[in-house]
């Protein structure tokens, strides 16, 4: 995410499990492998002083030396995307950004939990900023409830279209043993499963995952899950996916921009809903 001057925001993310075979990736210690290279590249960020060599279990470099280095100081902000309490501790621990996606009412209040606990474990304060943790969900704004429905519909394809079979969606050692156990006997909640139960307009609603409707529909939703999480300063909009049709897409996020948007900044001054992001557009609203 680029803003104003060349200024960057870096998103690290582990990747979905079905993207491991074709990118001939291990799965197993995944996690490891991804925290040992945020921490190299960090470490790449803010040594000034001369070369550095990491020796790591995963990565073996004797000479890093990164010129120019980065305009913002230490480092450009950071954001891991996590949909696990575990994951989300580390993130906290660390102090960076942590967003979640279609993780809705029932799994979000323990990932931003987790998150808190591992930043005030790490020293680093008792209140968390609200502008440490991020949310996304599908959105879409319309004129009128039927002109909602019909761009939500379309928009919801991105939950209906996953139709990945369960040794994709989860391959050995992409998770804890004893996890995979557990989802493989039907014990643990697979989000996939969850999303296909959600996969209708009023259940996604209903579940958190999408916010849909009139302007003062969406408004309420985003408002009654931003007190149900007890906050978060990043609202990430995916207001594009699947059948709609570019000025279907615009008039939804030209919607949203116009009377939903100016709302949250006025009933949350004190967070960081400053910019609006709609991913996977990264494009600016329509004036």
């Amino acid at each position: 995410m680029c803003s104003q001057k060349g200024r960057l925001e870096c998103g690290f993310v582990r990747g979905v499990p079905y993207e491991v075979l074709p990118a001939n990736s291990n799965p197993v210690r995944m996690n490891e492998r991804q925290w040992e290279a945020i921490d190299l590249i960090v470490r790449a960020w803010t040594s000034h002083d001369g070369p550095v060599s990491h020796e790591g279990q995963f990565f073996h470099h004797r000479n890093i030396n990164i010129w120019p280095r980065p305009y913002q100081q230490p480092h450009p902000p950071i954001w891991v995307s996590t949909t696990t309490p575990g994951g989300a501790g580390r993130v906290g621990a660390r102090g960076y950004v942590q967003a979640t996606f279609l993780t809705g009412y029932r799994g979000t209040p323990a990932i931003y939990e987790s998150y808190r606990k591992g930043w005030r474990e790490a020293g680093r304060g008792h209140d968390v900023p609200v502008n440490r943790l991020a949310y996304a969900a599908l959105v879409y704004a319309g004129e009128s409830e039927a002109e909602a429905r019909s761009g939500a519909e379309k928009l919801l394809w991105y939950m209906t279209a996953n139709k990945v079979p369960l040794h994709f969606c989860y391959p050995p050692g992409y998770v804890p043993t004893p996890v995979h156990a557990q989802i493989l006997r039907g014990a643990a909640v697979d989000q996939h499963a969850a999303n296909r139960a959600n996969a209708t307009v009023d259940k996604a609603i209903e579940a958190g995952i999408m916010f849909a409707g009139t302007p003062d529909q969406v408004f309420r939703q985003i408002k009654q899950m931003y007190d149900h999480v007890g906050g978060f300063g990043h609202l990430l909009i995916m207001g594009q996916a699947g059948f709609l049709e570019h000025d279907e897409t615009v008039r939804g996020i030209r919607t949203f921009a116009r009377e939903v948007y100016p709302r949250l900044k006025e009933a949350f001054p004190d967070s960081a809903i400053s910019g609006l992001r709609a991913a996977p557009l990264g494009a600016r609203v329509p004036a």
